[in-house]
């Protein structure tokens, strides 16, 4: 089986990327958690998920929030160590990724997280109907380019 990249616009020169296939985490949570690092800085994102890991600071359900508890200052949230822990393991791997392509490692930004659906394996034996959840995970950074801006001349 092969699993293909699903983001086509996709630039060697300035970006880097890694996926995680059919690992043993809930979507859901992958989708909040994706939600919480994307747009983030890359050590920033590694923080918010050490401290998610260490039961910190959770994570805001904005989407599947029904019946969550209140944290405070967050509203609906939950504190998803098991996706955080894949998640962590897997910035750390497009790091290395980055680094192997000759990019600046402190100045990347988390661009895209995209959360798919596993294909579903079933138990045999006895009981047969449960089955494990699982999700693919695909995670690209991008190189930030600080672009100064032109200071307005005063028209004199």
């Amino acid at each position: 089986m092969s699993l293909k990249y699903s983001f086509k616009e996709f630039d060697k020169e300035h970006m880097a990327r890694a996926m995680l296939v059919s690992v043993p985490i809930p979507l859901k949570s992958a989708i909040m958690v994706g939600h919480a690092i994307q747009g983030k800085n890359l050590q920033t994102a590694k923080n918010i998920l050490t401290q998610v890991i260490s039961k910190k600071a959770p994570i805001k359900f904005t989407k599947f929030n029904q019946e969550q508890a209140h944290r405070r200052a967050i509203g609906p949230g939950k504190f998803p160590v098991k996706t955080a822990k894949y998640m962590l393991k897997l910035l750390k791997e497009v790091e290395a990724n980055a680094q192997l392509a000759g990019l600046d490692t402190s100045s990347l930004i988390v661009f895209r997280v995209i959360p798919k659906q596993a294909p579903v394996n079933p138990h045999y034996g006895r009981i047969r109907g449960i089955s494990m959840k699982r999700a693919t995970v695909e995670i690209i950074v991008k190189e930030s380019v600080d672009k100064k801006k032109p200071s307005k001349k005063s028209k004199a």
